[in-house]
């Protein structure tokens, strides 16, 4: 990878977290993303929670955000894919990833009826 390459990863990468961090419409306001206890080797469980209420939002769409790099020839390094994780039926959604390690940040975004899509990320926790 050349110099410039990285260099361009590194601000696409920039300019994707500071999208995720400076999206807030009011559905978000009234929503976070958070962990449903520690994580445990590759499998972490999260939830989307009505911050009014407390309660787990039921009817969400949850997805991973995961960074996909391509063959050095492309003109764009990597691309961003969306992976649904599985619901447990108790509000919470399973993920099972190498990108699941104490200390990592997980990006998340979920769609959600009547509010569209919510962006945030959950610290993981050993």
């Amino acid at each position: 990878m050349t110099k410039n390459t990285k260099l361009q990863a590194g601000l696409i990468g920039l300019a994707f977290t500071a999208a995720l961090s400076l999206t807030v419409s009011s559905a978000s306001a009234a929503v976070r993303f958070e962990t449903v206890g520690p994580s445990s080797g590759a499998a972490l469980s999260v939830r989307l929670v009505d911050t009014a209420t407390g309660q787990s939002v039921t009817g969400a769409h949850v997805y991973v955000i995961q960074r996909q790099w391509l063959p050095v020839k492309s003109p764009v390094p990597f691309i961003y894919r969306r992976i649904e994780l599985t619901p447990d039926g108790s509000g919470a959604f399973a993920l099972r990833s190498n990108d699941v390690r104490a200390g990592a940040t997980i990006a998340l975004v979920a769609d959600v009826a009547n509010a569209g899509e919510i962006l945030g990320s959950v610290r993981v926790t050993g």
